[in-house]
């Protein structure tokens, strides 16, 4: 098992000669914003990503479009081209292209961010600026908790799980898969030091928690500890090379992880539980075999234990069969599935009120990446999806292992995992992250293999 060396990860710029070396610096930093962007307000990342979108598209990276690449990039982007254009052709086939028009373009616009940062996205510090947003965002979400008069500033709780579905097994991939197989580099007093900073941060995380006239809620403090509990143990097991960005990176993850886990607990959805906990797990089960009984037992702990928690998930299978809810709904899908195989339509999954008058106004999706893509854009179009996530994990996965690729894989399977009971293929703010790690993804890729295309 290998990881990628610091050096990779931070003088590596990607594809930089289509644009001369100020236009090239000027998008890798407007990657690193993008990606702080995200987690915070999707109308100020839209304010530097089209642009950026657009700068890209003027340059001489547009010539070597989707198809090109080495053979490890066509491997994603030719099923990702595929999918982009059945679901193009069901607009066409579908029951009202009018609607469907306008969401399909900001789709296809919008997946170029692959590509942008494919050729421009820092390996290093587009993850840390992504997670880095995330952090402030759930930090709010915990600070809400204690103190309800404090405003909504920035996305919502279901937008929010979505992308700590993805974010949290980047901050602890990343970490994690990038130190794990160091130790070796460092003096036997690091571990140790980093568990006492771990510990004493730790409690007096929880001693403000405790405090009465600050009523943070039972799941964030148990987050906490369950956060700082595991960096403790993987900090300990894990060593780090004496170097500035290493230290900093791992003084980062300490203070961040904890932080959106209890993010992801407050927010109460069940869907990227799941995910984030078998995302965990894999992660585990590829670097540190030993920390998988462990999580096992944290989830369980925290399912049985957590009121909050407790009673979410004991309530789901009557959310299930309510008036409205996912029963109805995933048999009207089925139904519009076999009526319809090549699709009603990319967005136009607002018909299913007119089979049943118990589903509310505001539905207008499928809560299932699986029956949405199937019901909107064909059964072809489904079948395409499952290549691409495929081809995605399968590069993700391959030997020899970076801790870059194994975060990416991790984050697809938890995604997909939290897709079973909620359409986040539909939405924007959890797209533009998994377009942003497909690009990481390719622009390693590219670095790792020779290119069969001539510049």
């Amino acid at each position: 098992m290998s990881s990628t060396s610091n050096a990779e990860w931070i003088e590596s710029d990607g594809n930089t000669e289509a644009l001369p070396p100020p236009c090239a610096k000027l998008l890798r930093l407007a990657c690193i914003l993008v990606a702080f962007l995200i987690p915070l307000k999707l109308s100020l990342t839209y304010i530097v990503l089209i642009p950026l979108i657009l700068l890209w598209a003027l340059s001489s990276s547009w010539r070597y479009g989707v198809l090109a690449g080495t053979a490890g990039e066509r491997a994603i982007t030719v099923p990702l081209a595929f999918l982009l254009l059945s679901t193009s052709l069901s607009v066409i086939t579908g029951i009202d292209p009018a609607h469907s028009l306008s969401p399909l373009l900001s789709l296809i616009f919008f997946a170029f961010t692959a590509l942008v940062f494919r050729d421009y996205g820092n390996p290093y510090f587009v993850p840390l600026a992504l997670v880095t947003g995330q952090v402030i965002a759930a930090a709010h979400t915990v600070v809400s908790s204690a103190f309800p008069v404090i405003p909504s500033i920035f996305l919502g709780s279901v937008t929010e799980s979505g992308q700590l579905a993805l974010s949290t097994l980047i901050c602890l991939g990343l970490t994690w898969g990038k130190f794990a197989t160091v130790r070796d580099s460092m003096s036997p007093a690091t571990p140790r030091a980093a568990a006492v900073c771990g510990t004493i941060a730790l409690l007096m995380l929880s001693s403000f928690g405790f405090r009465r006239d600050i009523h943070i809620d039972h799941s964030a403090l148990l987050a906490l500890w369950l956060g700082g509990g595991m960096l403790i143990f993987m900090l300990v097991r894990a060593a780090a090379p004496r170097t500035q960005g290493a230290r900093g990176l791992l003084t980062f993850s300490i203070l961040y992880l904890p932080l959106l886990l209890s993010a992801l607990l407050l927010n109460l959805k069940r869907g990227p539980w799941l995910g984030v906990t078998l995302g965990i797990g894999v992660l585990c089960f590829i670097f540190a075999r030993r920390f998988l009984a462990m999580i096992i037992m944290a989830a369980i702990v925290t399912a049985a234990s957590v009121p909050p928690v407790r009673d979410r998930l004991a309530v789901s299978y009557d959310h299930f069969t309510i008036s409205g809810g996912r029963s109805t709904i995933w048999r009207i899908g089925g139904e519009l599935i076999s009526r319809y195989p090549l699709g009603i339509g990319y967005h136009n999954s607002g018909i299913m009120r007119k089979f049943s008058l118990e589903i509310p106004e505001e539905l207008k999706h499928f809560h299932n990446n699986a029956i949405n893509l199937a019901a909107e854009s064909g059964i072809l179009t489904l079948a395409i999806f499952a290549w691409f996530i495929y081809a995605t994990l399968k590069a993700s996965f391959r030997r020899p292992l970076s801790g870059l690729h194994v975060a990416i894989g991790c984050a697809f399977i938890s995604w997909q995992t939290a897709g079973i009971v909620e359409y986040n293929f539909g939405d924007s703010e959890v797209m533009i992250i998994v377009w942003l790690l497909v690009g990481l993804l390719l622009g390693d890729i590219r670095r790792r293999e020779p290119s069969i295309t001539s510049r």
